[in-house]
């Protein structure tokens, strides 16, 4: 995936493994099979090259937890759900730049 997109200012914190901090932004929250999914960009990037999907756990109050994909057919399903919203951003703004 390549391009380059205008984000809402909301960004979170990870921390990897190895107890590195990065921020991302949230690309795209979205229910996918009764759960919800984000979709995160790294913020450091110019242009965008890669991007990271979570499963989102509710946590009330307006808080929320992302939880790693262990199995792979959830992170591909989840992938290609958010490639389609992709496709649909990319499609929906040709036909804005054609008025």
């Amino acid at each position: 995936m390549a391009g380059e997109y205008a984000f809402e200012e909301t960004m979170v914190t990870l921390t990897d493994e190895d107890g590195n901090d990065r921020d991302f932004y949230v690309d795209e929250i979205y229910p996918l099979n009764g759960a919800t999914y984000a979709a995160l960009i790294p913020g450091d990037e110019e242009t965008i090259t890669e991007y990271y999907v979570f499963r989102v756990k509710d946590l009330g109050n307006d808080d929320f937890e992302l939880e790693d994909l262990e199995d792979e057919d959830e992170y591909d399903a989840a992938a290609d759900a958010y490639e389609e919203i992709l496709d649909a951003r990319a499609w929906s703004m040709q036909f804005e730049q054609e008025d």
